[in-house]
């Protein structure tokens, strides 16, 4: 053996000789001295759990569940009373005895129509609704009601394109006969799609059997990672998921579901990037609005980014319409403060600050959850299986797949709504935890 100690100089210190020295920053870059650390080495100070899906949480406890799908299509109605008002397609001068209404169907001969922009009443002589007659109006367009503008004795006065027209009670006289009456059909009924989804994981039976110091390379810690994961992707598909199918060569039919936007894509409140546009007025009204419907419920639940939450807050504590104070929510993990509508509503705002994150921190979701439903195919929900592996395979390696099926279905749209856009904060990189420089 031709090796031996060599001499070092004095004095010793933290740094010299550096074969101990202190100064090494590498992880074991000296096996004389060992390394101090403030906790168990393989305790990590997490700033946010990687188990963070809220929204997954929350429609986990929908009351509203429902039965499981036993079929790939569900099929809802949802319908509204007929109005009985339209407007002019075209405009009217003070002479036309044809008009144009959008919907002739509401109209019979005999009804009596009142325009109450200008106050003229007409009665309506006859309906074309197919324009087969050829009507036109002075103006030679075509026209699918003529109207007697002078039995009623009003004042025949010009009406522009886009006025209102009412229907109002039928003439019969004392010894006349009752006019026609008009009828309905059902709308076209709604639908959603289910999803399929899984993910596997795939370790060695040599390394599930390895003593680790801490999680990292266990099984237990592969697969909790792989839930919290998959939770996060099925939260994107809940809010931006688009209904399809697609028959595949190698799987077969595929299904994709709608997500929440894509179903209540029709009513939306952009605020843009101004902050002034986020205020009381904008908000209140537009919640407002989601109770109209009779099949809403007392409340709303609207989950939503980081920075919406902060302008609403602000703003609410501005109009006095703080219902409640914030605070945290342990059973979800968020904050969450009540509003208060200018029409006397109730909405609980949720800070899901990592369901809304990037481009989705000035989001928000107007939900409400009794017209909100998450489901899942029959023999199809959330859960392992385990040892996939062919049986020569298996010997070596463990394989197991968490599979599952999706769908949210919202059964009244217009009980519910999207907010986006609000001021951007100062603190730019607010929601940028994890990018962290030694």
């Amino acid at each position: 053996m031709d090796t031996q100690k060599t001499i070092g100089a004095l004095p010793v210190s933290t740094i010299n000789p550096s074969k101990y020295g202190a100064q090494g920053t590498e992880l074991l870059s000296s096996p004389w001295r060992p390394m101090q650390w403030m906790h168990d080495p393989t305790q990590e100070n997490m700033q946010q759990l990687e188990n963070d899906a809220a929204l997954w949480t929350l429609f986990e406890k929908l009351p509203s569940k429902g039965a499981a799908w036993t079929n790939p299509t569900l099929w809802w109605r949802v319908e509204n009373r007929l109005n009985l008002f339209t407007s002019l397609t075209t405009a009217m001068t003070a002479s036309d005895t044809y008009i144009s209404l959008v919907a002739p169907e509401m109209v019979k001969a005999g009804y009596v129509l009142v325009l109450p922009q200008t106050g003229e009443e007409v009665l309506v002589v006859d309906v074309d609704y197919d324009l087969s007659e050829g009507w036109t109006n002075d103006g030679a367009v075509a026209c699918n009601v003529r109207i007697d503008r002078t039995t009623l004795h009003g004042p025949s006065l010009a009406a522009s394109a886009g006025y209102e027209v009412r229907a109002t009670a039928p003439l019969m006289g004392e010894q006349g006969e009752p006019k026609e009456g008009i009828t309905t059909i059902p709308g076209d009924p709604m639908y959603n799609f289910i999803q399929l989804f899984g993910v596997y994981v795939r370790m060695t039976r040599m390394q599930k059997a390895s003593l680790m110091a801490g999680a990292y390379g266990t099984h237990e810690e592969l697969t909790i990672t792989n839930e919290s994961y998959l939770k996060q992707m099925i939260q994107n598909t809940m809010i931006f998921g688009r209904r399809g199918t697609q028959n595949d060569a190698d799987e077969g039919m595929i299904y994709r579901t709608n997500g929440l936007v894509q179903q209540i894509k029709d009513n939306v409140l952009s605020l843009g990037g101004v902050g002034n546009t986020a205020g009381y007025g904008n908000i209140s009204e537009f919640i407002d609005g989601t109770f109209e419907s009779a099949n809403s419920s007392a409340s709303k639940y609207v989950p939503c980014g980081e920075k919406l939450f902060a302008n609403i807050l602000q703003t609410a504590r501005q109009e006095g319409a703080l219902e409640e104070m914030p605070k945290y929510n342990p059973e979800l993990g968020v904050d969450e403060f009540v509003f208060k509508t200018a029409g006397g509503k109730n909405a609980t705002i949720s800070k899901m600050r990592y369901a809304f994150q990037g481009t989705l921190a000035d989001w928000g979701i107007v939900l409400d959850l009794a017209n909100v439903a998450r489901g899942e195919y029959a023999d199809f929900g959330w859960r392992w299986l385990m040892d996939l592996d062919n049986p020569m395979q298996g010997i070596t390696t463990k394989t197991d797949a968490l599979i599952g099926s999706i769908a949210v279905t919202v059964r009244d749209p217009d009980t519910c709504g999207v907010i986006k856009g609000t001021s951007t904060p100062l603190v730019a990189n607010r929601t940028g935890l994890g990018i962290v420089e030694a």
